[in-house]
């Protein structure tokens, strides 16, 4: 049997940083929500249904990668403590567990942290009826505070797992910020399995990004963010009036989530934060990107965070890669 101890919640400890930064995107130009806000239940079961469109090459490069090479990753990989960042649905890694689990002579430690409490608390307790000897020990919070709370457990020997091209959905700094905050809940031979994404020409990339013909799963999961605000802060936001795309800036090396007013002007009010503003139409609000590496780039964050590349899983015809890392 597998036990799943009390949530940890520090959400609360999130809530100051997030607002501002909610504040801040939805009253300047160009107008932002923070990806934070689209990962509510219904923003990860949406998600989970985009992994499943054949379009969506990085979710099943990076599930291809795992699953021919999960004996060699758990064999380097010989933990007692695994940390997810953004676990969701945990299907990817209920592949690690499983083996590890199964191989580890005393109870294998577990650790999932996502910002969505309905989704940790589903996703731990499927994992505890499906894998014997793991002892779970879910967060609710951002990446940041969830990593401060790992800080303080008892140390161990840690593998860290940050899959799904994660590290490309945020800024530089906050790229380097974070890998810097997870060198530093782990120590000097610790692991990191990270999925990232490389540049590539922009209409493959456009093509995975965005809804093929028949489907609306993109579009329900960008406009998502609005039902969220709703939600979160007694907003009116009708997500119906908004159209939505993703587009490759190719200066920037990202893709670009955007939504904006179908037809006319649209004002909005979020109650709970006294904050009225209009959203032009056609006015375009970006509410994710998505980075894609280059290899050089990449080993210039690597080597200033203090990590190296142990071994590379490369899916060479999407320019794919899983990447065991170890912390120096």
């Amino acid at each position: 049997m597998s036990t799943v101890n009390d949530l940890i919640d520090v959400r609360v400890d999130d809530a100051t940083n997030e607002v501002r930064d909610l504040i801040s995107g939805l009253s300047g130009a160009p107008r932002l929500i923070p990806t934070v806000y689209g990962y509510d239940e219904r923003g990860s079961e949406l998600y989970a249904q985009i992994c499943d469109m054949k379009t969506y090459y990085p979710y099943h490069a990076e599930w291809d990668l795992l699953t021919r090479n999960v004996n060699s990753i758990c064999d380097l990989a010989n933990v007692s403590e695994i940390i997810e960042l953004g676990c969701g649905t945990a299907t990817k890694s209920e592949l690690l567990l499983n083996r590890m689990s199964a191989e580890s002579r005393a109870s294998l430690k577990y650790v999932p942290i996502d910002v969505s409490e309905e989704m940790l608390r589903k996703t731990s307790a499927r994992l505890a009826d499906s894998i014997d000897g793991l002892e779970i020990d879910p967060i609710a919070g951002d990446y940041h505070s969830g990593l401060s709370v790992v800080e303080q457990r008892p140390k161990a020997s840690r593998l860290f797992l940050f899959m799904g091209s994660s590290l490309g959905n945020m800024s530089e700094e906050k790229r380097h910020e974070l890998l810097k905050n997870i060198r530093a809940a782990g120590r000097r031979g610790d692991l990191m399995l990270v999925g990232v994404d490389f540049d590539k020409p922009r209409p493959v990339l456009e093509t995975a990004y965005n809804d093929p013909p028949g489907y609306d799963l993109w579009h329900h999961f960008l406009t998502n963010r609005l039902a969220c605000l709703n939600s979160m802060f007694h907003g009116d936001f009708d997500p119906s009036a908004f159209d939505s795309r993703l587009t490759y800036n190719t200066d920037a090396f990202r893709m670009e989530a955007q939504i904006w007013p179908r037809s006319s002007d649209i004002e909005f009010h979020l109650a709970d934060l006294n904050l009225r503003g209009v959203i032009k139409a056609g006015e375009r609000v970006t509410v994710d990107t998505s980075h894609k590496f280059k290899p050089d780039e990449l080993n210039e964050l690597l080597d200033s965070t203090g990590m190296r590349i142990m071994e590379a899983y490369e899916e060479s015809a999407v320019k794919y890669s899983l990447l065991l890392l170890e912390m120096t």
